[in-house]
């Protein structure tokens, strides 16, 4: 985002036109690899509040000028994206494995044999997968083979909610 601070000051750049540099310039260097993360509660605020951050710097606005999120969105003329462009990633990586027979699917489905979870890390991977979609993973593999039902399926779970709130 520093690097980029010439086109930010720029007023010859319009609004709409920073936005989606941001969003082709800035954004995959910060959820490169996410597919593999686990999402809580607060990783999921830190990627809203990172988004409104890179809103506010392109446009200039400070906080103390005391700009609510929505009014920002609306000068930029965006909804918040971000965590829903993570979401679709994770969502479409579990497809991709769940489609075939891989190593790669046994190592995400598997479990270790008379192995319980230990202190340290409480959710897993695959949590995140089943706290979106509301479906258990048997359900989701089957959805996940066929490909058509699965990427429609992929797209409503992402990119379904309302303004204000964290899935």
């Amino acid at each position: 985002m520093n690097e980029l601070v010439p086109i930010w000051k720029s007023r010859t750049v319009s609004r709409s036109l920073k936005a989606r540099l941001i969003q082709a310039l800035v954004w995959p260097i910060v959820t490169y690899g996410s597919e593999a993360w686990t999402f809580n509660k607060e990783a999921c605020e830190n990627f809203e509040a990172f988004e409104m951050q890179c809103y506010r710097r392109s446009m200039r606005i400070s906080y103390t000028e005391h700009v609510t999120n929505d009014e920002v969105l609306r000068r930029v003329g965006q909804d918040r994206k971000l965590m829903g462009q993570v979401k679709s990633r994770k969502l479409k990586y579990f497809g991709h494995t769940s489609w075939h027979s891989s190593l790669e699917k046994d190592i995400m489905f598997g479990t270790m044999p008379e192995k319980r979870r230990q202190r340290g890390q409480k959710k897993q991977r695959l949590d995140d997968i089943t706290q979106w979609t509301t479906m258990s993973l048997v359900e989701g593999v089957p959805l996940a083979e066929d490909r058509d039902r699965y990427r429609q399926f992929v797209h409503t779970v992402a990119y379904a909610r309302t303004l204000g709130t964290v899935n």
